[in-house]
């Protein structure tokens, strides 16, 4: 269908978002679902058990592309009048229903023994993992380039170029993209259509429906050409390969991928430039539509730098920052990228928006981020191309299938079982190997040695666990719809879960750095050094969880140096748990062909973990929280924000190609009025210009957080960063309010 491209009119299409927002954020919540549009979810049901059980001997792939066939071309569809984007699908998560079917299918025969074991260790709080597909991107501007029919085109041209040559697996591969990329087109012609019929329905919302309809004609079977079918084309996607099974946590380097269709449209007169903030905040706010503020958020990458090593800011930079500002809510959540040549406006513009409330930022150095990419294979135009997935985790755009949270490991387990000859000691079984009683250690470094083989052993366990795992990706969730994105997949004629993806990588992440180093600081200098305690007696203690022993616990936590406070003794041992971690991860392969990478970070499992931790000899009681990301144990860091800064920027970050954060929380008054944001830029730089990673703030007062517990309607806008994401306060439970507010209460 050729379509002409009208300038769109500017009333009432536009300037409406406020007063349509109420209406907009129960979008997911009330959908007017066409009846006759399609099967309702009951019935779409027993089509795919229909067709599965009519083709039990199909290739995995083949049977998820059919399912997705059957979905996209006979459920039930809607569309909003007031809603610039086409989106709802009455899938009834059958797909995630028969992906876990699938799984509990592996986890039950081929990686059973494995499964069993890793179980155990996530009730014992050592470690979660397991198959990754939730932190991924597809390749943005792969599909831009030829739109859907452009990816068909190449996978045929694969097939006929393979001729006799091709493997079953490549032949199933690419008939799969075909199905799906078929049908994600006929799902677009549908909402055309729907969008065509409700105009002649709704006259007075005709020129905002006959845009929409227009747009499905165009995205996504071809190429876009407006930033508005740039937009609907990466939401359309997002959507279909979220229930396709893969987790899209970041969608996409923003500024970079929209900015030729935000300038042509300015340069040709179809938008203006409040018209395509308009366009973007009806697209961000679905995210919140979506969520709710109860998940930990879509996110989007701003700033950073193009293959060459230019700088991308730009003006969609600032038109993004001012859309995000007038949304004030907390889902998307931003990643900027500094580089040595980013401009001052974009540090104040962001400084200020987080002071002013706004948290729910990560601010990433690209000089130690890129680096680390290309320690790990990794070209340095590639490198130059990360995107943050998830949180703060790197991966090529388009390029990368990163796997950022195969692996979350509980380092503080490997000095508890250390202490307990490999005993877990909450629960009493033995999961470490034996490294000796008590008896055989008698220096600091006999100690340390126990402590590396205890954390080398475990990681042996998991990795194997991630791999077993990994080999069954291609049965337990083949995934077309990404993998036909991804550089390289179509022309090797592989899945992603076969290692069709140019990069393939694993993330092994490394929680609980603070405890470790302060627990072996505490013992080399209370036992080994002064000879204070003897080594029985500090784990006759922890084994009471310090009843008893309350002298000897503010002995650990006040007369010993604390990681965070810029103490050489406490950094150099930081460094030299985290460069083992580190390098031992690095020694790892995964099961599709790729490198295991290292990252330090907690995200929210200091809490999760650190329920079912014994005591430690930092003077950390049972059960509590561990360290937050890659900074000190809570309200250890005395000696100031500069001072946290100066430790942790001793650990070399290159050698955490998986990502680091840390945490750090100001008082209102320290970033206040002019001073105080040039003030709060030039902590930010000096983190960067040190080698930090990525950094992440909190700027409020205890206070506020009490005052918000008891009159939470006077601060139902008050954002805090929990960990990877930001929530409103008032949204959290008392509970966790009081565990927040505990760990930043030494702030003030």
């Amino acid at each position: 269908m050729t379509v002409t491209i009208d300038v769109i009119e500017t009333q009432p299409l536009w300037g409406t978002f406020e007063r349509h927002r109420e209406h907009l954020f129960d979008q997911f919540r009330i959908v007017p679902w066409v009846a006759d549009s399609g099967l309702a979810p009951e019935d779409l049901a027993r089509a795919v058990d229909d067709y599965l059980a009519a083709h039990p001997d199909e290739p995995r792939v083949v049977q998820k592309a059919n399912v997705l066939r059957i979905i996209m071309t006979r459920g039930q569809i809607a569309l909003d009048p007031l809603d610039w984007y086409a989106d709802k699908l009455n899938h009834g998560h059958l797909v995630a229903k028969l992906n876990r079917r699938w799984l509990r299918e592996a986890e039950s025969t081929v990686i059973r023994q494995e499964a069993g074991w890793f179980h155990t260790a996530y009730r014992i709080g050592l470690a979660k993992g397991g198959l990754d597909t939730g932190h991924v991107s597809p390749g943005w501007e792969n599909m831009f380039r030829g739109g859907l029919s452009g990816l068909i085109a190449q996978a045929r041209a694969q097939r006929e170029a393979a001729g006799d040559g091709a493997t079953p697996e490549q032949l199933a591969f690419w008939e799969a993209l075909e199905i799906v990329y078929s049908a994600a087109i006929a799902l677009s012609r549908r909402f055309a259509a729907l969008a065509y019929q409700l105009a002649d329905r709704y006259p007075e919302h005709r020129a905002r429906l006959v845009a929409v309809a227009r747009v499905c004609d165009q995205v996504p079977e071809r190429a876009p050409r407006t930033l508005h079918e740039a937009l609907q084309f990466a939401w359309f996607m997002h959507e279909l390969i979220e229930m396709e099974g893969e987790r899209v946590r970041s969608a996409g380097h923003f500024d970079r991928l929209f900015l030729p269709y935000y300038t042509a449209d300015l340069a040709a007169g179809r938008l203006t430039r409040d018209q395509a903030k308009e366009l973007i905040k009806h697209l961000w706010f679905k995210h919140y539509a979506r969520t709710r503020g109860r998940e930990n958020g879509k996110n989007y990458c701003l700033g950073g730098q193009y293959r060459d090593g230019s700088e991308v800011v730009n003006e969609l930079t600032y038109l993004a920052l001012e859309a995000y500002e007038e949304l004030g809510t907390p889902d998307p959540k931003l990643s900027v990228r500094f580089t040595p040549n980013t401009p001052d406006t974009l540090y104040r513009r962001v400084a200020d928006l987080i002071r002013r409330g706004q948290s729910a930022f990560v601010l990433m150095n690209d000089v130690p981020a890129v680096e680390a990419l290309v320690k790990r294979g990794k070209t340095v135009e590639d490198a130059r191309a990360y995107l943050p997935i998830g949180c703060y985790e790197p991966a090529v755009d388009g390029k990368e299938v990163g796997c950022t949270m195969n692996l979350t490991l509980n380092l503080a387990k490997a000095l508890e079982y250390a202490l307990h000859d490999g005993r877990d000691v909450l629960s009493g079984q033995q999961i470490g190997p034996h490294t000796g009683e008590l008896s055989t250690v008698t220096t600091f470094e006999a100690l340390y040695d126990a402590y590396t083989t205890q954390l080398d052993t475990i990681l042996d366990r998991c990795v194997r666990y991630i791999a077993a795992h990994e080999h069954e990706w291609p049965r337990i969730n083949p995934s077309p719809l990404i993998a036909g994105t991804i550089d390289d997949c179509i022309a090797r004629g592989k899945d992603i879960g076969q290692g069709g993806a140019h990069y393939n990588a694993v993330g092994c992440v490394g929680m609980g750095l603070a405890n470790v180093v302060d627990g072996l600081l505490a013992l080399q200098q209370a036992v080994f050094e002064e000879g204070r305690f003897t080594l029985a007696e500090v784990v006759a203690a922890l084994d009471a969880n310090f009843r008893g022993h309350e002298p000897m616990r503010q002995y650990l936590l006040n007369r010993v140096p604390k990681w965070g406070n810029n103490d050489p003794r406490s950094d150099a041992l930081a460094r030299r748990i985290a460069d083992h971690y580190c390098a031992k991860v690095h020694t790892y392969s995964n099961a599709r062909g790729g490198p295991c990478q290292a990252a330090l970070f907690s995200l929210d499992y200091q809490w999760r973990l650190g329920r079912a931790t014994a005591a430690l000899p930092d003077g950390r009681k049972a059960r509590e929280s561990l360290s937050p990301g890659v900074g000190a144990m809570t309200g250890r860091d005395r000696a100031g924000v500069t001072a946290l800064l100066q430790s942790v920027t001793q650990l070399d970050f290159t050698q955490t190609p998986n990502g680091s954060v840390l945490d750090v929380t100001l008082h209102p008054s320290a970033v206040s009025g002019e001073e105080g944001l040039a003030a709060f830029v030039a902590l930010i730089k000096r983190f960067f210009a040190q080698g930090g990673y990525a950094i992440q703030f909190n700027v409020f007062d205890v206070a506020t957080l009490r005052e918000a517990q008891r009159h939470p309607e006077r601060h139902a806008s008050l954002q805090i960063r929990v960990t990877g994401w930001s929530v409103y306060f008032t949204a959290l439970s008392a509970h966790e309010q009081e565990q927040f507010i505990a760990r930043y209460a030494h702030t003030g």
